[in-house]
């Protein structure tokens, strides 16, 4: 009898073991578990992040490369049109000279703005811009007084392309007379009359009712 007792309290005892061995267990299991768990939510969490991240870079790094390819097409576009834009009327007329005493080397100025058709000419500076590269005639008239002489040239970027000279040696009344050019200007080159050589003191007559110092020019034909 004492002897089956103790085989039950050793049994009881091992059963008790066992289940606090199986108690452990299932808790470190459980804790295993659990840490496993937040480990694989924060990969989760830290892999959508990174994701996310590229997707934005990408959608950002796209969407600049679509502006330079408009920026660029903009630019395209703008410079076919220009290409293929007819020219417009270009001439103008201009009369009263800045300086009635002329000097060597001067840019005759004509301030009074009669007609100016594509706004080429600048009354401020006596110089015509060309608006495209094609043929132009220009048309200068002076009104010299007797006993004065004038070289001039027309003048395309600051090299001539026609000189010519009014020499009055008559004792009269003034003479008016009229020089015609024409020459090919590249777009945005500058023509203007320049003075190579002259008389001292006075030498153009302008009058407001009988005769006017004047400088015209028109574009003719694109080339």
């Amino acid at each position: 009898m004492i002897r089956l007792e103790i085989s039950v309290e050793a049994m009881k005892k091992e059963i008790e073991e066992s289940q606090n061995l199986v108690t452990t267990t299932l808790s470190n299991l459980q804790t295993e578990r659990s840490t496993w768990e937040k480990t694989l939510l924060t990969m989760k969490d830290a892999s959508i992040t990174a994701l996310d991240t590229a997707i934005q870079e990408t959608k950002t790094q796209v969407q600049e490369e679509l502006n330079v390819l408009a920026a660029e097409k903009e630019r395209w576009n703008k410079e076919l049109k220009e290409c293929v834009k007819m020219p417009e009327v270009v001439l103008f007329s201009a009369r009263r000279p800045k300086h009635n005493t002329l000097t060597s080397g001067q840019t005759v100025i004509f301030t009074e703005i009669i007609l100016n058709k594509g706004e080429a000419y600048n009354k401020e500076n006596g110089v015509f811009t060309a608006p495209y590269t094609g043929a132009y005639t220009f048309t200068v008239q002076f009104c010299v007084y007797p006993g004065k002489n004038v070289d001039f040239a027309f003048m395309a970027n600051d090299t001539p392309f026609k000189i010519t000279r009014i020499h009055r040696h008559s004792s009269g009344y003034f003479a008016c007379r009229s020089f015609d050019a024409m020459t090919i200007v590249n777009k945005n080159e500058i023509v203007k009359i320049k003075i190579v050589s002259c008389s001292s003191e006075i030498i153009l007559s302008e009058s407001n009712t009988h005769h006017w110092n004047t400088f015209s020019g028109r574009f003719i034909q694109a080339i």
